[in-house]
């Protein structure tokens, strides 16, 4: 039997975070999830190696899907609606993305952003 999981989109993930994990205790799990955002920060202070790093990013964001199970809150939708709400802000100040060469007119359309 195979363990490696196929590529997913987010909602799949949060699927299989389900029922690896389950909706477990919600005090714990935000204690599990402080720890491991301490590994990052530790991580990168001691100049670990990039696959740790990784290591521990993955760690983080199993504890954000437990969470996001826990509180019946879907991580994809999170996840766009900060994106919009930057997208809206960085247009406001800078008539553009700050990072990119998008301008105004940018809009949103699937999972790109075009301009």
């Amino acid at each position: 039997m195979s363990t490696h999981i196929q590529q997913k989109n987010i909602e799949e993930l949060q699927q299989t975070a389900l029922k690896l994990y389950g909706r477990y205790e919600l005090d714990k799990s935000l204690l599990w999830f402080v720890e491991e955002v301490g590994e990052i920060v530790s991580g990168i202070r001691k100049k670990k190696s990039k696959e740790h790093i990784e290591g521990e990013i993955g760690d983080a964001l199993a504890w954000i899907f437990s969470l996001s199970n826990i509180l019946d809150i879907k991580v994809e939708a999170a996840l766009r609606g900060t994106m919009e709400k930057e997208i809206s802000r960085q247009l406001k100040a800078y008539g553009r993305l700050k990072y990119t060469e998008e301008r105004r007119n940018a809009v949103i359309r699937g999972n790109l952003i075009i301009g």
